[in-house]
């Protein structure tokens, strides 16, 4: 049996993965946009003045809430703000002054239930006229979650929740069902104060374009409409698996629509992106030419299903087959559909790399690496996998059937045999995923 690819090739994509997070890090990105000069906020697009005596609202919810508040408290200093930061369970508090509330992730739990009860009680108080800045990340449409009034109860939404991370769909369809069925986003969370100067600043996990889809947009309006909503669920067929009882409600009547961008409580809402996938690979990219491999990104953000990306990924490399002088790197950014159809461990990327194993069966001089930025791919402990032409042989020589794992959901205990996981921990951030190809042709032609 071959050996794994080379060590330093090994070393070389964990280092790029490692070093694209450490350009993106949420703070100084926020840090950078943001600055509070003569008791104004300044940003890229807007001056708001801060009232004498008044104290800025902020409210952060998402994987990166911690990071962005502590990055704006610090900005505006702690005797000009008050609020609170939704952060993820069994991590670090918000900064002093806010307050922790925390949030499950990926399904919601009681926690965050009462973290978005918490935000729109706390939005409810914002007098008219006062500031109140939101900071969203992904991961803030399960950590702070709230049933829409009358139509369903806490443990249908989390039911809910699971049905769509477990569907496949694209995260723009997961987001019109999730606003619908939601007292808090669609632009829900920002109607609580109608009156109030409101900035949202995001840190994007979703495709470009789709902004108003950053955690459910809890502050921006909802372009979507119910009957978009109910035909995701009838063709996905979720529909059919929601219970009875939530059937019935939802034949029942007209349930009210989410906010839309006519109202006139947007015209003059603040919103600025502080990065997304595009930042991430971009950043990957510059990291390989450092080390010297010649670089090829990809155009646009994953959304396909694995088998589908990597179709496009092999068909570009394919077209550019000429002699070349040093090791390549192929990148590209944004997060394959999978559907979940097992009870194993494991998530998209580890799955992304499972195909991507097979496809590399055999080959010499070349490893792939998924990993997602947040540092956990759905519910295994890794943030990603490494795979090369060697692992689908060593997978079969411990009696693992990659095919039948992938069946099975259970991509995390091929990799965790292996020793090919990508294990960073939590990161406080979320860019989407990164995918990286490195290949060296000359130890292609290696017999």
């Amino acid at each position: 049996m071959r050996k794994p690819v080379s060590s330093c090739f090994r070393s070389n994509a964990l280092e790029i993965f490692a070093r694209a997070l450490e350009d993106c890090p949420p703070a100084r990105l926020l840090s950078g946009r943001l600055a509070f000069e003569d008791n104004t906020i300044v940003g890229r697009t807007f001056n708001l003045r801060v009232r004498p005596g008044e104290k800025v609202r902020l409210f952060a919810q998402g994987k990166a809430a911690r990071p962005m508040a502590g990055a704006l408290v610090e900005i505006l200093g702690k005797g000009n703000v008050r609020g609170a930061a939704v952060v993820p369970a069994g991590g670090g508090s918000a900064p002093s002054p806010l307050r922790t509330l925390r949030g499950k992730h990926p399904i919601p739990d009681v926690h965050s239930f009462r973290a978005a009860a918490c935000l729109l009680r706390s939005m409810r108080a914002v007098e008219p006229g006062s500031i109140a800045v939101h900071l969203i990340s992904g991961g803030a449409s399960a950590m702070a979650a709230a049933p829409l009034k009358g139509l369903l109860s806490a443990p249908e939404k989390a039911l809910l929740h699971r049905l769509l991370i477990e569907s496949g769909l694209q995260i723009g369809d997961i987001n019109v069902v999730r606003k619908h069925f939601s007292n808090i986003k669609g632009g829900r969370l920002a109607v609580q104060a109608p009156r109030a100067r409101q900035i949202t600043i995001l840190l994007s996990d979703v495709p470009a374009g789709r902004l108003c889809s950053v955690g459910g947009g809890p502050t921006l309006p909802d372009p979507s409409t119910w009957d978009e909503c109910m035909e995701i669920l009838e063709t996905s067929r979720i529909l059919h698996e929601l219970p009875a009882a939530l059937r019935l409600r939802l034949s029942r009547r007209r349930w009210p629509e989410t906010p839309k961008p006519s109202a006139r409580l947007f015209e003059s809402h603040v919103v600025e992106a502080l990065a997304d996938s595009s930042s991430l690979a971009r950043a990957a990219s510059t990291h390989a030419r450092r080390l010297g491999f010649e670089t090829h990104l990809l155009p646009g953000s994953v959304e396909e299903t694995p088998d589908a990306f990597l179709g496009r990924l092999f068909e570009a490399r394919s077209r550019n087959l000429r002699a070349a002088q040093r090791p390549r790197c192929w990148l590209a950014a944004g997060e394959v559909r999978v559907r979940r159809v097992g009870r194993g461990k494991g998530g998209r990327a580890q799955d992304l790399a499972l195909a991507a194993s097979i496809r590399l069966a055999g080959a010499r001089g070349v490893l792939f690496l998924a990993a997602g930025s947040d540092g956990r791919d759905g519910n295994s402990p890794a943030a990603g996998a490494l795979c090369d032409g060697t692992t689908f042989e060593r997978a079969q020589r411990i009696g693992l059937d990659v095919e039948r794992v992938r069946q099975d959901s259970n991509s995390y205990e091929v990799f965790r045999r292996l020793g090919d996981c990508v294990v960073t921990g939590p990161t406080e951030n979320n860019l989407r995923d990164l995918y990286l190809l490195l290949e060296d042709p000359a130890l292609a032609k290696r017999r």
